[in-house]
């Protein structure tokens, strides 16, 4: 049962979670971040309505696996990368324009998989490639957007 955010429902003051086939109101919020992990949690609940901006489990690792690298090696990923490992980690809920990048970053920085010390085991490991990579939700991230249809 998918559900929606609204800024103007009369039964809310601030941000409202409301489902989607019959408007009504889950929750009401202070914060869109609030609301927003209501959503997931709600989403989260019932796997078979997973809302299509909500990051998987296993993008959720490997986000957080970059963002640790990154502060255990001081390298890889972009303010905007990092802002993205955040909101994935976090499992907030990402924007269809959000999604778009998304698919932007891996069709461009796919050849970074070529690059010394991408994979594990060899010298660099983990390269700057491979800790943004995973920052923006790295294998997981690239096939997740690839199946969602905007």
């Amino acid at each position: 049962m998918p559900w929606h955010i609204e800024t103007e429902n009369p039964d809310c003051t601030g941000y409202a979670v409301v489902k989607d086939d019959d408007g009504e109101v889950e929750g009401c919020h202070r914060t869109r971040g609030q609301a927003e992990r209501q959503m997931a949690a709600l989403y989260a609940a019932e796997p078979e309505a997973r809302a299509p901006g909500v990051p998987t489990e296993a993008m959720v690792e490997e986000a957080e696996r970059g963002l640790a690298w990154r502060a255990e090696f001081g390298r890889g990923g972009t303010t905007i990368g990092v802002a993205r490992a955040r909101d994935i980690a976090n499992k907030r809920t990402l924007s269809p324009s959000t999604i778009r990048r998304m698919r932007s970053y891996f069709a461009r920085h796919e050849v970074d998989k070529d690059a010394k010390g991408f994979k594990r085991g060899t010298e660099g490991f983990p390269s700057p490639g491979r800790v943004a990579w995973d920052a923006w939700g790295g294998d997981e991230g690239k096939r997740w957007v690839g199946t969602l249809d905007l």
